[in-house]
């Protein structure tokens, strides 16, 4: 009799679980979550040696507003220290991504971003716009309440207006390549 009812306690909470995990993404779900990260590089040629260090924080909410369908925002901010010059940035803005699903937990998330962007360094600051086609997006859906995303690869485009006190300039960075980055996402 034991048995038998421990059998059925395992398939009950299973089933439970099953349903709770399949009825991720749906219309009216929402997530808080986002990205931390530090990067290093260096640089050696004949004497001279530069590395550099930079950090990186990315808050992030999301709502369903229909069945694999998210619309979201994002606030990130970066500091990047080198050679005596410490650059800030800030971006914000919406987003929207779609999930499709490639197996039982995990899904495929192409997203689409475009948002204000800010950058300062050595008293001289910029205003303009950014976007971001996450290429390479998926996500792990561990259970109902927690994720982990991870980017591959995306294409990004961002462009800045700089004033000086003498000075205009304009600074358009075009980037696509492998840029891997790992998130956490809480899902209420």
């Amino acid at each position: 009799m034991k048995l038998h009812m421990k059998k059925l306690l395992c398939c009950a909470l299973f089933a439970i679980a099953s349903c709770t995990i399949a009825s991720a993404q749906n219309k009216g779900e929402m997530y808080v979550g986002g990205i931390l990260g530090v990067s290093t590089s260096s640089f050696s040629a004949d004497e001279t040696s530069i590395s550099n260090t930079s950090f990186r924080i990315a808050p992030e909410f999301g709502y369903f507003v229909r069945d694999n369908l998210r619309i979201g925002g994002l606030l990130e901010y970066g500091i990047e220290p080198l050679e005596g010059w410490t650059t800030h940035t800030i971006t914000i803005g919406p987003n929207v991504a779609y999930y499709v699903k490639l197996c039982d937990r995990i899904y495929y998330v192409p997203e689409i971003g475009l948002g204000f962007a800010y950058a300062s360094f050595d008293g001289t600051s910029g205003v303009g716009l950014a976007t971001e086609f996450k290429l390479g997006a998926f996500e792990y859906r561990h259970s109902a309440k927690w994720s982990l995303s991870l980017n591959l690869m995306s294409l990004d485009y961002t462009t800045l207006s700089f004033s000086g006190e003498n000075a205009t300039s304009n600074d358009v960075a075009f980037q696509l390549g492998i840029s891997p980055t790992v998130g956490i996402k809480f899902y209420f």
